[in-house]
């Protein structure tokens, strides 16, 4: 058979993260989606330098900046506390992505939702 089955992708993925991990630098390595047509699959891989600032983190900054938002703030939604994860610059209506505390839990909000929970406060 000349085609990849999503068992064999999902199987060489792992195979492939367990390659990187055991490779010793001060990186983390994370074997990402994969995309395949019939015989050929592509795998993005992601490094990131110990204690580098990434993409996501320093667009999240920016925008938090610009927003005045405090980054190290605690919300609560549903109960839970939260705090902001990440900013998708793509998603027009819902770009702040907030995360759980405590679980695994992560709510879209907007720009007005996160203005309201995580506003610097103004010492006057």
């Amino acid at each position: 058979m000349t085609t990849f089955s999503r068992e064999e992708l999902k199987a060489i993925r792992v195979a492939m993260q367990d390659a990187l991990d055991a490779l010793d630098i001060d990186a983390t390595i994370k074997v990402g989606n994969c995309t395949y047509d019939g015989g050929e699959a592509k795998y993005t891989v992601k490094l990131v330098k110990q204690g580098a600032v990434t993409q996501e983190e320093s667009t999240m900054s920016f925008w938090a900046d610009t927003m005045h938002l405090d980054t190290n703030k605690i919300a609560k939604i549903n109960g839970q506390s939260v705090t902001l994860h990440s900013y998708k610059s793509k998603a027009k209506k819902y770009p702040w992505i907030v995360a759980s505390l405590t679980t695994d839990s992560k709510w879209k909000l907007s720009d007005s939702q996160v203005k309201r929970m995580f506003s610097k406060e103004t010492v006057v």
